[in-house]
């Protein structure tokens, strides 16, 4: 039941109302979460039942409104002995303490923080916030929908996230092409140990931004600072792992890899990788790496089918507030079947223009926009039914044109699919790359030596004719 909270407190000071606050959010989580993310808040002015928290950073702002508003509200009621809701806003003064460089300022005699936070903690609280902020701060659990093709992956993500550091499922390995889920996953699991107080550090990075680190501190011959990035990490997340390599795939390198990780899983902290393909399909993964990666758990992620595309758009209409009937949905989930990004990107596409003209989104709109996408439906052209179509022709195994392996009729039958699927359908050069389990280089590559093929040999070319003929038909 709401009372006037302005009239109970009678306008108390509001500062002394937080301490006390923060002195019952205190014994609730650890010195790492508190030091963290609520000894920085500040109170700020009353409006109606609402009390503003002050965040010092944007990051601040979003984690505490995203994973503690709610213990914040309940530390407030219990002490207040009425309802009360908080807002959590930007500071307008900026920082409430500067990142340290010295010791820590003093601060006043009430303060829980001045009991509970050292120096040294703050500064471990300043790492912390700063490795959070790389995460992307909707990818969380609650935003990520399920289906079969995902069931999974989400269900061993939700242990790890956890339960992080156990033996069953560590490394985590989620594999998966571009857009299917892998990096929203990775995300969550961070999100959810980082607001449930699971572990004290997440450290998210990308493989390039890993390699660049090793590189930096490799020129200077200090491995220790490299080293000290990740050693008080009780959760690490490496994205897209197939991209190691080039410059940095030395042996010294590939040694640091598997030190890291070996340091981590021996203390019980969590890996969390991300591949595109299986690790035994990366040219550069030597046995020592492969080992490692595979004494894990490794979760596959499909494509989304209809059902999941459906929740997908319904989530993501509902989110961008836009009025999408059922039938426009259902053609969007039709068309694009190839990854969440491609539904995303189609609606926001609709949305987009029919905004832009001021028209109403209905199903003659859409037909009008994805006119080319129907196109393609109406003469079966997807990625599978050519792959497929060129393997009979071929008289070989798909499997085979996914594979590694460098026959010369089976790298001409992939080069040849790859050209047909290139010309017949609108999927990205990268989507095609990530159906045949190649990059982007490699499919450039592929289509110039299959237009050279057809130039050269008319056997080729009349198969290529024959077969372009019958999905256009």
């Amino acid at each position: 039941m709401w009372i006037d909270v302005n009239s109970l407190l009678i306008q108390s000071d509001s500062s002394r109302l937080w301490q006390a606050c923060l002195e019952r959010v205190s014994r609730e989580v650890s010195r790492a979460a508190f030091a963290a993310w609520f000894a920085p808040l500040k109170s700020g002015e009353w409006e109606d039942d609402t009390l503003q928290i002050l965040a010092p950073t944007l990051i601040a702002k979003e984690f505490v409104h995203t994973h503690h508003k709610g213990l914040v509200e309940r530390a407030l009621r219990e002490e207040v002995g009425a309802d009360v809701l908080v807002r959590i806003i930007l500071d307008p003064a900026g920082p409430s303490e500067p990142i340290l460089r010295g010791p820590a300022p003093r601060r006043t005699p009430e303060s829980p923080s001045s009991r509970l936070v050292s120096a040294k903690q703050e500064i471990q609280a300043e790492g912390i916030r700063r490795e959070a902020g790389r995460l992307a701060p909707r990818m969380t659990f609650d935003s990520f929908v399920e289906g079969d093709c995902n069931r999974l992956a989400m269900a061993v993500a939700h242990q790890v996230a956890e339960q992080p550091g156990g033996a069953r499922a560590n490394p985590l390995l989620l594999v998966g092409g571009t857009g299917l889920g892998k990096t929203h996953l990775m995300n969550a699991i961070g999100h959810f140990v980082l607001g449930h107080d699971v572990a004290r550090k997440v450290v998210y990075r990308t493989s390039e931004e890993f390699a660049r680190e090793y590189l930096e501190v490799a020129r200077k011959g200090d491995l220790k600072a490299f080293h000290n990035i990740y050693r008080d990490a009780s959760v690490l997340l490496l994205d897209d792992i197939q991209f190691f390599g080039g410059e940095v795939d030395k042996p010294r390198f590939r040694e640091q890899m598997v030190y890291v990780m070996g340091a981590l899983q021996g203390q019980r902290k969590q890996i969390v990788l991300t591949c595109d393909r299986p690790p035994s399909e990366v040219q550069h993964f030597d046995r020592q790496i492969l080992r490692q990666i595979e004494s894990g758990f490794v979760a596959d992620l499909g494509a989304p089918d209809q059902d999941t595309r459906l929740a997908i758009l319904r989530r993501k209409a509902n989110e961008g507030g836009w009025d999408v009937t059922q039938d426009v949905l259902e053609l969007i989930a039709e068309q694009f079947t190839g990854n969440v990004r491609q539904l995303e990107g189609a609606l926001l596409k609709l949305c987009a223009f029919s905004d832009i003209c001021g028209g109403k989104v209905d199903r003659a709109t859409a037909e009008a926009v994805f006119r080319d996408a129907l196109r393609n439906r109406r003469n079966s052209s997807s990625p599978g039914a050519i792959a497929q179509a060129v393997a009979d022709a071929f008289q070989i195994d798909i499997a085979l044109m996914r594979s590694r392996t460098r026959k010369r009729p089976v790298v001409a039958a992939r080069q040849l699919a790859m050209l047909l699927i290139h010309e017949l359908t609108d999927n990205t050069l990268h989507s095609i790359g990530v159906l045949f389990g190649r990059d982007y280089s490699t499919v450039t590559h592929s289509l110039e030596a299959a237009r050279e093929s057809l130039a050269r040999d008319s056997e080729a070319s009349q198969t290529f004719q024959s077969l372009r003929a019958r999905f256009k038909g």
